[in-house]
């Protein structure tokens, strides 16, 4: 299973849409958590705590960073396929909030994934990541919908 946790509720109904139709379409169980967002960077540790109480303690634990490693979608393909040989653990995504992450989160991070050095907005990060996932196992099966 994958499971991404993101930090915001998504409020745009035309997005909903798009993740929802990405989401079908991936051949794996797709878990999503929303973590209610803080107003403040002063509490993003409550962001954090409620993140880790949705990890277990075997997950392999991927979090987007814009410090993270950059990935072409063939390399991430690559990443998805060694998941899919070790099943025994849950691939969890963590997605921030307009604050990051909190420290604690970084620590319990597995792997850091950077799609750019640019920042996104977090309810577009689950599309664009909806739709890598979905482009990943595409390019694994030969697809022709990674050209």
């Amino acid at each position: 299973m994958i499971k991404i946790i993101s930090v915001g509720k998504i409020k745009n109904k035309e997005l909903i849409k798009l993740i929802e139709k990405y989401e079908k379409m991936i051949p794996r169980k797709i878990e999503k958590i929303e973590i209610k967002d803080q107003p403040t960077i002063d509490k993003i540790n409550i962001e954090g705590d409620k993140i880790l109480k949705q990890i277990k303690r075997e997950d392999f634990v991927v979090t987007l960073e814009i410090e993270g490693n950059n990935l072409s979608s063939e390399e991430f393909a690559d990443f998805i396929k060694n998941y899919e040989i070790n099943k025994e653990k849950h691939l969890v995504f963590i997605i921030g909030g307009s604050f990051g992450l909190d420290m604690q989160v970084k620590k319990r991070s597995n792997y850091q994934i950077s799609f750019s050095k640019m920042t996104f907005p977090h309810q577009l990060m689950q599309l664009i990541l909806m739709e890598q996932i979905y482009r990943a196992y595409m390019i694994n099966i030969n697809h022709p919908y990674h050209k």
